[in-house]
């Protein structure tokens, strides 16, 4: 055996030492209770990719067509940047290109029209075929590169269709209005341009907020994955060494005193069960060698765990806080709190009175997995509460 491997093992053993009493089975059960939990997260997040592939996918093409309208409105709007109207021989003229321009954009319009029945007679999967049958990289490459650019060059031939069209049919209007009257109507064609560019923007803003919403689903499936890689090599190790494991049922203690300072090492654990993943006092980031202090235990434990005061007192605080979340805190006598962080649910709120073992909450989860974080006090002085609880 390696000595990375040896180490893995040593460092498991130690850590199933910490866990609060409890069965392999318990253990077992837990760990893969929190990667089912995990699964059904993977899965939700590629969910949300997907629909949210989809309304991007959604918001690009109204941002081709609202440029598309802007630029025929453009094409437009440059016969009449001099403020210049059809006098009766500009009007001839004008007819006569009307007339050519209608057999242009037929003649687009059924070019057009040839490619797409081309495009089905060879079936709905042509493109993927022909990529397929490349019988070499370099072939593939080359393929895929012509494909990419007959779908740009179909999109720029609509594109221009529907410009055309549009010029067709405001040069056809122009035609059957007053000079007056088209000083007006050409007004208005600038304000709807106007009105299409504030839309444009809008919708620019929410193309870029739901690709940064798929870039942090992407994030957050990574940081999943890795923590469902994490607990199935524990599951892992821990099923190849479940000889070196000694089962220990956790009972919880019925003692009547709130002064913890007479039962101190025998105080109930506020959970079932879970393994200390970060000790009490000064900790080492080992990527970044920065020294945080951590005043309580953080455990790793499945999300929606039930939470249970240590002992009786009253609820002193019910709120939130930053890297905390949901947080409660119990006031017991003689200047003792303690206080519970991380969770999911409350079931308390302030001023209750709570009884030992009184289930308070349920455990939640971090950027780093399911956890619940445990702090014991007296006055203004945070204890170490392996001291104080009963293992």
């Amino acid at each position: 055996m390696g000595i990375a491997a040896q180490f893995k093992i040593t460092a498991l053993l130690i850590l199933l030492v910490i866990f609060s009493g409890a069965t392999y089975h318990e253990i077992i059960t837990d760990k893969r209770k929190q990667a089912d939990i995990i699964d059904k997260q993977i899965i939700e997040g590629r969910n949300l990719i997907g629909s949210n592939s989809i309304k991007t996918s959604s918001i690009k093409q109204q941002i081709d067509s609202v440029e598309s309208a802007i630029n025929a409105i453009n094409s437009f709007l440059k016969n009449y940047e001099n403020e210049t109207y059809m006098t009766p021989d500009q009007i001839a003229i004008e007819t006569n290109m009307i007339i050519f321009l209608a057999e242009e954009v037929e003649r687009i319009q059924a070019s057009f029209r040839q490619k797409v029945v081309n495009i089905y007679k060879h079936g709905e999967n042509y493109e993927l075929e022909l990529l397929l049958s490349s019988k070499t990289p370099n072939e593939y490459l080359r393929r895929n590169q012509y494909l990419q650019k007959f779908s740009q060059n179909r999109k720029k031939e609509l594109r221009d269709l529907k410009s055309k069209k549009f010029i067709l049919e405001e040069k056809k209007k122009m035609l059957s209005l007053s000079v007056s009257s088209q000083r007006f109507y050409v007004e208005s064609k600038r304000g709807d341009r106007t009105l299409l560019e504030i839309r444009l923007n809008e919708l620019k803003t929410q193309k870029e907020l739901s690709e940064n919403q798929g870039s942090i689903i992407e994030a957050k499936i990574k940081r999943y994955e890795s923590q469902l890689n994490s607990i199935k090599n524990f599951i892992n190790n821990f099923e190849i060494n479940r000889e070196s494991f000694k089962d220990s049922k956790y009972s919880r203690l019925n003692y009547e005193s709130t002064e913890l300072s007479t039962v101190k090492g025998s105080i109930n654990m506020p959970i079932d069960l879970g393994l200390i993943t970060t000790g009490f006092g000064s900790i080492a980031d080992n990527k970044t060698g920065n020294i945080s202090i951590n005043n309580g235990l953080d455990f790793s434990i499945s999300y929606g765990s039930k939470v249970y005061a240590i002992a009786g007192g009253v609820v002193n605080l019910v709120g939130e806080l930053p890297f905390y979340g949901k947080v409660v805190i119990i006031k017991h006598d003689s200047g003792y709190r303690s206080v519970y962080a991380i969770l999911s649910d409350v079931n308390v709120s302030v001023g209750d009175a709570v009884k030992l073992n009184q289930v308070i909450g349920k455990t939640g989860e971090t950027l780093e997995g399911q956890t619940f974080h445990f702090e014991l006090w007296k006055d203004a002085v945070p204890l170490n509460p392996r001291e104080w609880l009963r293992f």
